[in-house]
């Protein structure tokens, strides 16, 4: 009998649910894995999407530390024909990146840039200049800048209130000698009330015995002979070359955006004792090859010995890895700016186009099911739909922006892989499941390696608009909650049939608590908002499993549960040095300087401003509190053939509610506002659409494939 019970004992173990669970979990994982890696192979040799975690600690720049601002120099001026002495520097080996130089307005001037060095956070000049001279920097006369107090007031109407000055009177206050040398240089080392110490016109007349010098080296004007001040401004880096001290660093950066030109990155040079071949960023940004003007200020700081202000938004520049030669080097950088641009000229389409077609796909969908044809074109299209977000960062491993017509690559790219994706996944029998699974997977893995592939998608970071640069934005985020909802709803259906509610239960817990943690944590997704949303979405997930009432006083707890999640993560940020800290952790240090109420406040007029984006997102807005008016009293507001659908298919109702809690809390705790709420029912459409697709009734009375006899006898019991 020995023998019977070991193979009884056999059978068990290989029909037991949980193999079945952990070889799921690997193969997605694979899965994941196998289209992640490609990305992260090939950052390596990509300046601009490399790993970030393959940066080098330790600063790269030492006193005595001379800056020289061009306004409006990017990367295509470097040529050894229009600036010989910049392109000698890049072939000696010097240090470079591509530099985020967006402020408060666009266009921006040159004397914003200047400004912003000045005060650590992106600053403005008067709002008249777009009817003057663009270029004009106010001159310094006895002194003080002229029109100081002028400039101080214009400060205040920005939703950053930066404080101009702060630059200078820290290093004064430490003192730490500065020179200026030229108007935007004497703008950047004012001190509070516009004084200048050291102030030199011109580099033939400045002394260098300072520990800080800052030139200003003109401004390249497109439409003003810019062949011409590219020559001068080369002219004056050579001059600083010759007169600094040998042991100097020497960083040379574009100090705005092109003047009278589209936007585009700046171009950054850093020269000295020890610089060689180095790709720069810092940890504002974390991604190799770019980094922001704002982080020269908490560059020169750092290089002095003093500490930073807890105004300053910026971190010193680091070394990120070998850069390619002087000319792969010009190209490479200069094509994150022409990226970019493709990228954020097809963002808006791309959101705006999926919302349309998944409602497209949807009236198709409900009209051959009324009219008693086949759907299943419109279910291929709805599952096409469903792959397309999923695609949209998976793009990147073609690298598109290489092809001969970008555009064309990165929307063929995508169409293609979702229709792939779909042929693959259409046959097989928890199609919505296992693409959630994928796309949750793929997310994840990018979050833990460096969302390398968020570099080259249409929902990733944008280094031109210089908002965020690594971490899951609020488009990732949508994609990557959603999916994880609908993952987890379709593991807990499956669970709960062959080992009941509370291993399913546990099941969504454990998919909620690591998707929390790979959104929240702050060296992974950094994102403050979507803890918010996440935390309830899965708790309310959680007791409809276990087949709880959600009341008033469990939607609190889950309220305060979210809180304190995503309090507990941003304390914990913010314990870690100033400079290595996330979003999460430099509001904590805002609440603590009672600056955080000015962060919540701009965060809320960006999300109230959304409502003047266009009716579609009036529409959004409908939605959105009608299908809130589903949650709160569904038996009174919801169509009938819902209500079927939620009884037939089950945990879709709780899945329902999470994805509607995810769209209404997004929507109020993320700077996009409504857009929150448009791209997840953009995301969310097609996987719920096909779930509800598959409880109907076929005209010939038989079910779809995911509806199979043993659920529909469990449901009976």
């Amino acid at each position: 009998m020995s023998w019977v019970t070991g193979e009884v004992n056999l059978t068990r173990r290989l029909t037991s649910p949980r193999p079945i669970v952990v070889r799921m979990f690997a193969r997605i994982l694979a899965a994941a894995a196998a289209l992640c890696l490609p990305a992260t192979a090939a950052a390596a040799a990509d300046p601009g999407s490399a790993v970030p975690g393959s940066a080098v600690p330790g600063a790269v720049v030492t006193a005595p530390v001379v800056v020289v601002g061009i306004a409006g120099l990017t990367w295509d001026n470097l040529t050894e024909d229009g600036a010989p002495t910049l392109w000698r520097m890049l072939g000696d080996g010097a240090d470079a990146a591509a530099m985020t130089v967006r402020t408060v307005h666009s266009p921006p001037c040159p004397l914003d840039g200047w400004l912003s060095l000045s005060a650590g956070r992106a600053a403005t000049d008067p709002q008249p200049h777009r009817d003057r001279d663009c270029t004009a920097i106010p001159p310094v006369a006895a002194g003080t800048v002229d029109g100081w107090a002028r400039l101080v007031t214009a400060q205040h109407a920005s939703v950053y209130d930066p404080t101009i000055g702060l630059l200078g009177t820290t290093l004064a206050a430490s003192n730490v000698c500065a020179s200026a040398v030229g108007p935007g240089a004497a703008a950047a080392l004012a001190d509070r009330q516009g004084r200048v110490a050291r102030y030199y016109a011109t580099a033939q007349a400045a002394r260098w015995d300072c520990p800080v010098t800052v030139v200003d080296a003109g401004v390249l004007d497109r439409r003003r002979d810019p062949g011409r001040a590219l020559r001068q401004a080369d002219d004056t880096v050579r001059e600083v070359l010759e007169r600094a001290p040998s042991d100097a660093t020497v960083i040379v950066l574009g100090v705005s955006q092109p003047v009278h030109s589209t936007l585009a990155m700046s171009a950054v040079l850093v020269t000295g004792p020890g610089k060689g071949d180095q790709l720069l960023t810092a940890q504002s940004t974390r991604w190799p090859g770019i980094v922001r003007l704002l982080d020269i200020p908490s560059t020169i700081v750092d290089a002095v010995g003093v500490t930073e202000p807890n105004d300053f938004t910026g971190a010193p520049l680091i070394a990120a890895g070998h850069r390619p030669s002087a000319e792969d080097t010009a190209r490479k950088l200069g094509d994150i700016t022409q990226r970019d641009r493709d990228l954020r000229r097809s963002s808006g389409w791309f959101v705006n186009g999926l919302a349309a077609a998944v409602l497209l796909a949807i009236g198709a969908l409900a009209l051959l099911r009324r009219s008693g044809r086949n759907p299943r074109a419109a279910e291929f299209g709805l599952l096409v739909l469903a792959a397309l977000p999923l695609c949209s960062y998976l793009v990147r491993l073609i690298q598109w922006w290489r092809w001969p017509v970008p555009l064309v690559a990165l929307w063929l790219g995508m169409l293609l892989g979702a229709v792939a994706t779909a042929l693959v996944l259409r046959r097989l029998p928890r199609a919505v499941t296992v693409l959630s699974g994928v796309t949750v997977a793929v997310l994840a893995l990018d979050a833990v390696t460096g969302t390398v592939l968020h570099h080259g998608s249409p929902l990733g970071p944008s280094p031109l608009s210089g908002g965020r640069y690594y971490g899951f934005g609020n488009t990732t985020f949508v994609v990557f909650a959603v999916h994880a909802v609908i993952f987890a709803a379709g593991v807990a259906r499956w669970l709960r049939a062959r080992s009941g509610a509370s291993v399913a239960a546990g099941a969504v817990a454990a998919i909620g608590l690591v998707t929390v943690a790979v959104d929240a944590w702050p060296t992974w997704g950094a994102d403050v908002g979507g803890g918010f949303a996440i935390v309830p979405a899965f708790a309310l997930l959680t007791l409809d499993v276990l087949g709880r009432r959600i009341g008033i006083g469990r939607l609190l707890l889950t309220g305060a549960a979210a809180v304190a999640a995503v309090a507990m993560i941003s304390v914990l940020d913010w314990l870690r040095p100033a400079t290595s800290r996330s979003h999460a952790g430099r509001f904590v240090e805002d609440l603590l300087n009672g600056g955080g109420i000015d962060v919540v406040t701009r965060k809320a007029g960006y999300a109230i401003g959304s409502l003047s984006a266009g009716p579609h997102l009036w529409l959004a807005g409908a939605l959105l509190l009608y299908l809130i008016a589903v949650v709160v009293a569904r038996r009174q507001v919801a169509p009938a053939w819902f209500e079927r659908a939620v009884a037939r298919r089950r945990y879709l109702w709780g899945c329902f509610v999470a994805v509607v809690t995810v769209a209404a809390i997004g929507s109020a705790a993320n700077d996009y506002g409504l857009r929150i709420a448009l791209l997840t029912f953009a995301v969310a459409g097609p996987p719920l659409a096909l779930t509800i697709a598959r409880t109907w009734t076929r005209t010939d009375g038989t079910r779809t494939e995911e509806t199979s006899a043993p659920e529909l006898d469990h449901r009976r019991g």
